[in-house]
């Protein structure tokens, strides 16, 4: 069985969106754009944890990667 990918970050919540795909004869359909979620061994109370984390929070400084 594959891996699924995580779709909600554990650190700030944040989830996939939705929005509408338009095309240059302005067809419309829904969409839903996924955030760049990644596992990492990050600390958490001092203990290394697997944990996922978005790109948005390991840039911005809010996880301390373990290791």
């Amino acid at each position: 069985m594959p891996s699924r990918h995580p779709a909600r970050c554990e650190i700030c919540g944040r989830g996939p969106q939705t929005s509408r795909q338009v095309s240059h004869a302005h067809n419309v359909s829904k969409r839903r754009q996924h955030l760049n979620v990644t596992r990492h061994r990050v600390l958490v109370k001092g203990a290394p944890r697997s944990v996922a984390v978005c790109a948005r929070c390991l840039r911005s400084g809010r996880v301390k990667k373990a290791g």
